[in-house]
């Protein structure tokens, strides 16, 4: 049993390990403790884990560093944390975008969309939303105003980018549709003042939960919720500081103040969510800029706010004592509003599926892919294996010639090169002076371009694992003898052997030297996995047509 001591870990570290609920158990050959997982991972496959997954998020953080930093011009950073206090999925300061590993799912096409939106909402805080030092940023944060600035302020920015890059509309609504998703459809009214103002969604949408927001909260409460978000939504700033802090007032009322830990969620009214106060850094688009963006807004459609109706055979002219006494009454009406939740519900889920299948979308993805795949940052930490260079056989060498010679015809005779005695092409001057008239078939050159298929891109994974034994010699030797034969015709190879870790036997520059095979002993269990990562991710990026992967292995 291979025992794994336990190392000194940052905190977020340590906090995943100890959520997968390990077991400790004393390894009694020697007397040294370790920790299995629930699902049998150990320790140190754990912190594997936890790297790799670290990795690709760094990947896509440097992916979106550099594409908001062509939109915007700016110097933006775009890093991912850990932090288990923050509420939200990503945050900004104006200059820096945060996105929070712990609330970012797996990279699947839907997430991929989704982190989209994320990455666009905070752009358009830092290209649009007014700073903490500004006139109105003093005035929020001094009268508590700061939650519903924050609010106003997102479906106001949001409006702007999308008028400005209107591309970035169905990620910015599949991102709110992955939030609407994460909440039982029953509780959509809740957040009505999170979409209301978010004209890019359907107004179908917009009008579904704002009736849900009404039957949760009255519809005194939706109308000035709407009223406020509305009206803000079309400022543009400086000009309309004045304003803006008169509707923060009102809506305030509703939401709470910055000191009110609730929000506004006492006396039946909507939550007002994180308070995450105002951008510090950077500055805004300018006033003129806002002007003729906010123009495009004109003539938006916006939701009606329409009082419930009354249940079926139910006065609304009923005195308090009359509805206060206990109403003998079948559940139809539940039903029926289960019902109308479960077709928005429906709604929205075959919305998500019409993004996901747009060909720019999917192109867009795929893109994405592939620039997180081909970052630096993505690449797997693997550290160099410990060899030993000895002499290849007699038998390695023959055969790396033989494979060698082989490769070289296929490039010879893909190179370019002039065909001679076609039927077209470039007239051969002394081959027409020949007498035989049956030459004339015969008095053509033709040039080929040859062509590129013998660019090689390729991996080779050997297994050195316990049981390969005494034939590990013969594993290092057919690694060798491939990287060799390949290298000969100007392929690229990188080599690694696993065992129970996966390390860099071969790196791509490191050629194979004609006399010398680099040799690994046996050791350890079975698994290639983070070798066939490694190796996808080095075929997935290269341009070469031909990519090949090779496993040396008894398993």
């Amino acid at each position: 049993m291979r025992t794994y001591n336990r190392q000194p870990l940052d905190e977020d570290l340590d906090d995943l390990i100890s959520g997968r609920n390990l077991r400790h158990t004393l390894n009694e050959e020697t007397g040294e403790w370790e920790s299995i997982s629930e699902d049998g991972l150990s320790h140190s496959e754990l912190v594997e884990q936890y790297n790799e997954r670290t990795n690709r998020l760094n990947a896509i953080s440097s992916v979106y560093q550099r594409a908001n930093r062509i939109i915007t011009g700016e110097d933006v950073t775009v890093k991912v944390i850990a932090d288990k206090n923050m509420e939200t999925n990503a945050r900004s300061n104006g200059k820096d975008i945060e996105l929070n590993s712990l609330l970012i799912e797996n990279l699947t096409d839907e997430s991929i969309i989704s982190l989209h939106g994320v990455n666009y909402h905070e752009l358009a805080h830092v290209m649009f939303s007014p700073r903490q030092g500004s006139n109105l940023g003093i005035y929020a944060r001094d009268n508590k105003l700061l939650r519903a600035i924050s609010i106003l302020e997102e479906s106001r920015s949001e409006q702007l980018l999308c008028n400005l890059y209107p591309a970035v509309r169905p990620f910015l609504e599949a991102s709110t549709y992955t939030y609407l998703l994460a909440k039982p459809s029953q509780e959509w009214g809740g957040v009505f003042h999170l979409v209301t103002g978010r004209t890019y969604l359907p107004l179908e949408l917009r009008q579904s939960i704002t009736d849900k927001g009404v039957e949760a909260y009255g519809y005194d409460v939706v109308a000035e919720a709407h009223s406020c978000i509305h009206e803000y939504r079309n400022l543009v700033f400086p000009a309309d500081f004045d304003k803006a802090k008169q509707l923060a007032h009102r809506l305030s009322k509703i939401v709470g103040l910055d000191d009110e830990p609730n929000g506004g969620a006492e006396g039946g009214k909507p939550k007002g969510g994180e308070c995450e106060g105002m951008p510090t850094k950077g500055r805004p688009a300018i006033q003129k800029t806002q002007e003729s963006l906010q123009e495009k807004s004109k003539g938006v459609p916006t939701e009606q706010i329409r009082e419930p109706q009354p249940n079926k055979g139910e006065s609304k002219d009923k005195s308090e004592a009359e509805k206060n006494e206990p109403q003998q009454t079948n559940a139809e009406p539940d039903v029926k509003k289960s019902d109308e939740a479960g077709k928005v519900a429906q709604a929205v889920n075959e919305r998500m599926e019409q993004i996901k299948n747009d060909s720019s979308i999917k192109r867009e993805i795929r893109d994405t892919r592939n620039s997180i795949i081909d970052s630096d940052v993505a690449k797997v930490s693997l550290r160099e294996t410990s060899y030993q260079e000895v002499e290849p056989s007699h038998e390695a060498i023959v055969t790396a010639k033989r494979f060698s010679a082989e490769l070289e015809r296929l490039v010879r005779n893909s190179d370019p090169a002039w065909l001679s005695r076609t039927r077209s092409g470039r007239l051969n001057i002394q081959r027409t002076m020949n007498p035989d008239i049956n030459s004339i078939a015969e008095a053509f050159d033709q040039w080929d371009i040859g062509n590129d298929a013998t660019d090689i891109e390729a991996v080779i994974l050997t297994d050195n694992s316990g049981s390969m034994g005494g034939q590990m010699r013969q594993a290092c030797e057919n690694a060798w003898i491939i990287k060799r034969a390949i290298e000969s015709i100007n392929g690229s190879v990188s080599a690694f052997n696993f065992e129970s870790d996966t390390e860099i036997m071969y790196n791509a520059k490191d050629k194979a030297k004609p006399t010398l095979v680099r040799y690994v002993p046996a050791r350890g269990n079975t698994n290639p996995m983070r070798g066939l990562i490694e190796a996808k991710r080095i075929l997935s990026a290269s341009k070469k047509p031909i990519k090949l992967l090779f496993i040396v292995t008894d398993g």
